[in-house]
């Protein structure tokens, strides 16, 4: 937010003060006037050379995030400081947030058991009247507590563990300050290497390598400290000197607004990496919860994936009467409507397609920002907005994430003692007005069971005695038919009083024609096949009867796998699209290695899909990602941030993102579970099969198999 151009910011209040100490004499005249025959008296602290350079860095830094630069006091007498911190405290009397960096000499002032910073003037440790001459960190925390404001304090000074101590018996929400310490309280600080880090970490951040998620408002705490403690190790292990381990107090719980992410960005289309793709320009993402994954539901209601930069159009085809089935479920009222809508059917056969189209028709804001998109689905088929909506993705969720999630959505304000799951269904039930709830992905779910049982059917089976009207909401659940796993679900699935949507129960020949036609209208978006309207037509015909007769479920994941790979060939006679389908890749593995085996591809596209291979839960950072990928390059050499950044923009079609909940970063992961099992037998270049071989299926197997979709 450098001078508040940066896109995003808003902030121009940042207050931020950066305290530096060099030079330390007990006499208070000037050094520029000194007299060389009378000069000050030297102090018992030691000159630290580096402190005046790596203050004017660290204030430079911070002026690359924040509004505008901060103070720096450089080699300031005890009571500059003292006038300097008690402003700052006037300052956020009322609120707001301020950043203080420190670097000079510190030491615990025994009788009071208090951390003390030494200022230019400063007595030395043991006279009597020392702490008259030094800044205590105690008293000042202490202060910034009655303060509405917030307090972030970056102590590199020995023992500044210490300054930690005043913010323990501090509870969340009431906590002002929030410390970072360049070493524990029995510790030395040494070399400056705290301030280098900080400024190597504000650098990283204000240039976009620290891969904080483009949604992250402001950066997290809980990610600052530990990029700096990593910088500090390397610090000390590039001196050959023992490891300095940086400390905080505890930084999880409040939302801070200390650190502006400078690549935030309010637009959706940027923060999915749409550029110049959909019209998305009166959808402001601030007003759409973050449990709400827009990526999800955009990608699955296009039929194309957000990777990809493409025309403002969707490409869903078929499942029409699927969809005007919800539609009448959807419009039904609730004396003759099911409660409960279970959309079911084998992985990649369209539930999330299908529950896409009407998350994006049937939510406020989405409705009005996709309506370009939304409008080449027909009229008839299409939901009208609701004025509630809440669509939850519980790939990897909890029952709690699931309830809150809703909660958040909903608007629903929280009970003192936070949300259960029936504490959800009570709220819902006396809503004034029937919200919709979308639960798409409920077997993907860690606890899908808990998520059925207590939330699903007690919402599907309340009445509102005391209200106007017999439900308490309208549900729809997107779940592979995983019967045996969740029982009751089923039962309500057969239920004549609810609907169930089977998209395993579909007519091959029509199956066939909506592939073709889905094809056909992806290639009708690419130069090769723009104006060649009759080749076209038969290249998707080959190919959908091809998807239709060989693949086992999964089809329009395949077909949009098999138009990604027919839009980079050039038109063909007959005989040459014969024998290119015949070799069209059904699986994705086989698509990957075509890729891969390219000339162009990147050197380190297959090290970093590995490492992803191999990652757990909602995926890896870039920083992990880096020092996972050595393992698998052929030479062992270890890539750049850049080089990872890099690869992930050419492999991005097989990627998901989420952001990391604790410390805000972006983390990737595989979007499908055959890449992760083809690579856990094939990590490393020229081990595995061709892709050819691969075409027809995956290994052990025809077709596309059964695998999961994330």
């Amino acid at each position: 937010m450098a001078g508040g151009d940066l896109p995003g910011t808003g902030k121009t209040d940042d207050l931020a003060v950066v305290l530096s100490m060099s030079k330390f004499r007990l006499a208070h005249a000037d050094d520029d006037d000194e007299d060389p025959e009378d000069p000050p008296e030297r102090s018992a602290w030691p000159d630290l050379d580096f402190a005046e350079d790596l203050g004017v860095l660290v204030a430079r830094r911070l002026s690359g995030v924040l509004a505008g630069p901060p103070d720096h006091l450089h080699n300031p007498d005890h009571s500059t400081v003292a006038r300097r911190m008690g402003r700052l405290l006037s300052e956020i009397r009322e609120g707001g947030d301020a950043i203080v960096h420190v670097l000079s000499h510190g030491f615990i002032l025994r009788r009071a058991q208090e951390l003390c910073i030494v200022a230019k003037d400063s007595l030395p440790s043991d006279h009597r009247d020392v702490v008259q001459t030094v800044f205590g960190i105690t008293r000042f925390l202490t202060d910034a507590d009655r303060c509405s404001g917030r307090i972030l304090l970056l102590l590199d000074v020995c023992h500044s563990g210490a300054g930690i101590d005043p913010t323990t018996d501090v509870t969340f929400p009431d906590r002002r300050a929030f410390v970072i310490a360049a070493c524990p309280s029995d510790k030395q600080a040494r070399g400056g290497r705290f301030s280098q880090a900080v400024s190597d970490v504000l650098k990283g951040l204000a240039q976009g390598h620290s891969e904080i998620h483009p949604s992250e408002r402001f950066v997290r705490l809980t990610w600052f400290k530990d990029a700096v403690h990593k910088r500090v190790r390397k610090l000390c292990s590039d001196a050959d000197e023992p490891v300095q381990e940086v400390v905080s107090s505890d930084l999880h719980a409040p939302v801070t607004q200390f650190l502006p992410n400078p690549w935030f960005r309010e637009d959706p289309a940027e923060v999915l990496g749409l550029n110049n793709y959909w019209a998305l320009q009166e959808f402001i993402v601030g007003r759409v919860h973050p449990s709400l994954d827009v990526d999800h539901y955009m990608s699955r209601a296009s039929g194309r994936d957000t990777a990809q930069q493409a025309q403002p159009t969707c490409h869903f085809s078929g499942r029409e009467a699927e969809l005007e089935q919800i539609r009448a479920w959807l419009e039904n009222g609730a004396e003759e409507g099911a409660t409960l809508c279970i959309v079911t059917g084998s992985p990649g056969v369209g539930k999330s397609a299908l529950l896409g189209v009407v998350v994006c028709c049937t939510h406020p804001q989405l409705a009005k920002g996709l309506r370009p998109v939304m409008n080449s689905i027909p009229k008839k088929l299409r939901p009208d907005p609701r004025s509630r909506v809440a669509a939850v993705h519980a790939r990897g969720m909890v029952l709690s994430q699931v309830v809150d999630a809703v909660a958040a959505q909903l608007d629903l304000p929280l009970p003192p003692e936070g949300w259960t799951a029936q504490k959800l269904v009570d709220a819902v039930a006396g809503l004034a007005e029937e919200p919709l709830i979308v639960v798409d992905a409920l077997d993907e779910a860690t606890e899908s069971v808990q998520i059925s049982v207590e939330l699903l059917l007690p919402l599907a089976n309340r009445e509102d005695r005391g209200g106007s009207r017999r439900r308490a909401c309208q549900l729809l659940v997107g779940v592979r038919p995983y019967w045996d796993k969740l029982p009751q679900l089923a039962e309500a699935a057969g239920d004549a009083r609810q609907s169930l949507v089977d998209l395993d129960a579909v007519d091959r020949a029509g199956l066939r024609d909506a592939l073709t036609d889905y094809i056909d209208d992806m290639l009708s978006y690419t130069d090769t096949y723009l104006t060649r309207g009759e080749e076209r037509r038969k290249v998707a015909q080959g190919a959908a009867e091809r998807i239709e007769s060989r693949a086992e479920g999964g089809e329009f994941l395949v077909a949009q796998l098999s138009a990604r790979f027919i839009e980079a060939a050039a038109p063909m006679t007959e005989e040459e699209l014969e024998r290119a389908l015949s070799g069209l890749p059904l699986t994705f593995a086989a698509l990957l290695e075509t890729q891969l085996s390219e000339e162009r591809t990147h050197p380190w596209a297959r090290p970093v899909l590995a490492a992803l291979a191999f990652s757990a839960g909602s995926g890896m950072p870039a920083d992990a990602i880096v020092d996972v990928a050595p393992e698998f390059h052929p030479r062992k050499a270890r890539p750049t941030r850049a080089d990872v950044r890099s690869a992930l923009d050419h492999v991005a079609f097989y990627l998901r993102h989420d952001v990391d909940p604790t410390y805000g970063t972006t983390l990737y992961r595989l979007f499908h579970q055959e890449l992760v099992d083809h690579l856990h037998r094939y990590p490393r270049a020229g081990a595995g099969p061709s892709a050819g071989s691969l075409a027809n299926g995956p290994e052990g197997g025809s077709g596309a198999g059964p695998v999961t979709v994330s």
